[in-house]
C-alpha cells in the first residue's frame, strides 16, 4: 500500500536557502516528500491544523503550545552570536527616545504578522532589557510597517533589504544583537517543529531528512562559495552581503541555544505570554 508523503514546510526566506538548496535535490518532490512554502506564522498554523508534518517555524509557537509539537534534535535558526541582520525594529527616532515619541504621538508599535518569535522577543526586550513603559501594540502584514510612519518589526528578506539600504531618517535595532547584549546568549528564532502524532514511514523519512540537514549544516562553510554560483541565488544582494549574512545565521541547536530558549521562555512566562516554561520534547 502506498503511504502518504512527508509534508515539509519551507520558510520562503533567505535564512534557510542553503539548507533547501541541498535538500530538494537529495529529497525531490515525489511520493516520499512534498514541500509547502510559507512564512513562519503560516507554517505554525499549518502544523497545528495537521496540513503539514514538520517545518522550521517560530520557536515561540513551541513555547506557547508544546503539546501540539515535538522538536527535531540538533537544528534551529539562530544567530551565531549577536546580530541576525534579518529581524529588526525600525524606529523614526533613536531607541532611547522612543518612549517619549510614543507618548507624544500616541503611535503604536507595529508587530509583524509573519513572526510570533520576533514579536515576543521585542516585548521581552521592551520590558526587561530596556525598561520602557508598556506601549500600544498593533500587528501589520509583512512589508507594510514603513507605510504607517510608526515603529515596526520587520523580519526575513524584507528586513535584510532594509538593513542593506536603510530608509533615510529611520533607526535600526537588530533584535538578535539586543538579546545577546541583554542575555549573553544567541537568540533562537526558529525550531524545526513536528506535528503531534507523526508516525510510521513519514517519521522514518523525517529522520533521514534530519540526518541529511545536520551533515549539510556541518559542511556549510565549505559550500558557501558554490552557493554564490547557484542558479537560485538571490540577485538583490552582493556576494559580500550574502557571505556576511551566512556568517551570522547559524543552525546549531546546541546546549547554549537550548539554554537561551529556556531563558526566553522564562521571560515570556513573566509577561504572561505563555502559561509555563515547557520542557524540550523531541520527535526522534
Amino acid at each position: 500500500m502506498a503511504h502518504a508523503p512527508l509534508t515539509l514546510g519551507r520558510i520562503a526566506y533567505l535564512n534557510v536557502w542553503p539548507l533547501y538548496e541541498a535538500l530538494t535535490p537529495a529529497f525531490p518532490q515525489g511520493p516520499d516528500i512534498a514541500y509547502v512554502p510559507g512564512h513562519p506564522a503560516e507554517l505554525n498554523a499549518a502544523l497545528i491544523a495537521g496540513t503539514i508534518d514538520a517545518a522550521p517555524a517560530s520557536a515561540f509557537a513551541y513555547l506557547a503550545n508544546p503539546a501540539a509539537f515535538s522538536l527535531l534534535p540538533d537544528l534551529c535558526i539562530r544567530a551565531t552570536a549577536g546580530p541576525i541582520q534579518s529581524v529588526l525594529l525600525l524606529t523614526p527616532v533613536p531607541l532611547p527616545e522612543l518612549p517619549d515619541y510614543l507618548a507624544r504621538t500616541g503611535a503604536a508599535v507595529q508587530l509583524s504578522g509573519a513572526s510570533a518569535s520576533s514579536n515576543a522577543l521585542l516585548q521581552v526586550l521592551w520590558r526587561f532589557a530596556w525598561g520602557f513603559p508598556e506601549p500600544l501594540y498593533a500587528t501589520v502584514a509583512p512589508g507594510t510597517g514603513f507605510d504607517r510612519g510608526m515603529p515596526f518589526v520587520e523580519i526575513g528578506d524584507l528586513a535584510l533589504r532594509r538593513r542593506l539600504a536603510p530608509p533615510p531618517g529611520w533607526h535600526i535595532t537588530d533584535l538578535g544583537q539586543a538579546w545577546q547584549d541583554f542575555a549573553g546568549t544567541p537568540f533562537v528564532f526558529a525550531l524545526w517543529l513536528v506535528r503531534e502524532g507523526l508516525a510510521g514511514q513519514r517519521l522514518v523519512t523525517l529522520d533521514r531528512v534530519r540526518r541529511f540537514l545536520v551533515d549539510v549544516n556541518r559542511a556549510l562553510p565549505q559550500r558557501l562559495p558554490a552557493l554564490l554560483r547557484a542558479p537560485s541565488r538571490p540577485d538583490w544582494l552582493s556576494d559580500a552581503a550574502l557571505l556576511d549574512y551566512f556568517s551570522v545565521v547559524n543552525y546549531d541547536f546546541d546546549a547554549a541555544a537550548a539554554a537561551s530558549l529556556v531563558l526566553f521562555a522564562h521571560h515570556c512566562r513573566e509577561l504572561g505570554l505563555i502559561p509555563a516554561v515547557p520542557g524540550l520534547r523531541y520527535a526522534l
